[in-house]
């Protein structure tokens, strides 16, 4: 059978498809580091097209958050000194991305001014004989930093040069970052639950998604909590999705316990459900979250534990009494203080056993 294409022929041009790829490797880059950060148990956000390509959140608490900036070339040519202070038509590419993170007023709490490029950068930023993934200024030849903070300082009219400025050249390949990510989703799962089954592809789709979706919205968002929800990625969303196609291996035997539990409290159906979905939140957020404020959480109902020989109700009664006001204050109900206590009692009863 013939297969030969009937539409062979010289395109007339291929502008759209080059500038589609540069957005939806910016996109995956986001990802990327969406998936460094979680790989670390971190706590961030991660927004596309808000004052950067891509700016990284170090927190979701406002008051201790800092932030990343970076802007993504993907260029088949490294950039030389000329080429990042050659002025177009309004600014150089260096000071481009300089003057987007130094004139706000949040410019003090932006820890890191990234250049990503995928061409990477020529030997004058290199120090001599190494060849750096992530080059900062301090690692630049003395002559060639002094022309940049020339150049920059003139173009802009600043007084001072920033001294966060970091130039990467990305361990994200320009093709094929596609299965690149979906790679790298499976080890990040691997490696915050040993043993687990997971469908990387599945996790990968929704999280592409939410980005995209986020990352076309042009409003600009008074509250900090509704930026969040309109416009970022967060270590909570990536957790969910993450938990939801991810199988781990005591997972069967926790439930069949919580089953027994919920039975020995004579819970009606209603109520376990209620139950079994708040005991869901607290158990995926305490394997899937390695910070401090859970960490602390875990480690004080751990202790109460220990301290209780008594049956499942009256455990829960006394553990509850307790637990210092500081815990009790990071849980919306009653409920979920009791859920909490029910899953470090089952965690601990399957350590003891193995």
């Amino acid at each position: 059978m013939n297969n030969d294409n009937p539409l062979l022929a010289s395109q007339r041009e291929k502008a759209g498809s080059e500038t589609f790829g540069k957005y939806l490797y910016q996109y995956h880059w986001a990802l990327y580091r969406v998936l460094k950060e979680h790989e670390e148990g971190k706590e961030y956000a991660v927004f596309v097209e808000l004052h950067e390509d891509v700016v990284l959140a170090t927190s979701l608490d406002k008051n201790l958050a800092n932030f990343e900036f970076s802007q993504i070339k993907t260029t088949k040519a490294n950039f030389t000194q000329n080429s990042l202070v050659k002025i177009g038509k309004q600014n150089s590419v260096l000071g481009k991305l300089i003057d987007s993170s130094t004139k706000q007023k949040f410019a003090d709490s932006i820890t890191k001014i990234n250049l990503v490029s995928t061409g990477g950068f020529n030997k004058d930023f290199h120090p001599k004989g190494l060849d750096l993934e992530d080059i900062c200024i301090s690692d630049i030849p003395v002559d060639n930093m002094s022309v940049l903070c020339s150049e920059i300082m003139k173009e802009l009219s600043l007084q001072c040069f920033p001294i966060n400025l970091h130039f990467i050249t990305p361990e994200l390949p320009e093709k094929g970052f596609q299965d690149s990510i979906i790679g790298y989703i499976s080890k990040v799962v691997s490696k915050l639950y040993p043993d687990s089954m997971t469908q990387a592809e599945y996790i990968y789709r929704p999280l592409y998604d939410e980005l995209t979706r986020k990352g076309i919205v042009k409003n600009d968002f008074k509250e900090w909590e509704e930026l969040l929800d309109k416009k970022a990625l967060t270590s909570i969303t990536v957790n969910k999705v993450i938990r939801q196609f991810t199988k781990r291996k005591d997972d069967d035997k926790i439930f069949r316990e919580l089953d027994e539990i919920l039975k020995e409290l004579g819970l009606n159906t209603i109520q376990r459900k209620s139950w079994i979905k708040s005991f869901e939140r607290y158990y995926l957020n305490r394997i899937g979250n390695k910070t401090l404020h859970q960490l602390d959480i875990q480690k004080e109902i751990e202790v109460n534990i220990n301290d209780c020989n008594d049956e499942i109700s009256q455990l829960i009664d006394l553990c509850l009494i307790n637990l210092s006001q500081n815990v009790k204050e990071k849980f919306n109900e009653e409920k979920d203080i009791k859920t909490a206590i029910i899953c470090e009692f089952i965690l601990k009863d399957i350590e003891c056993k193995e």
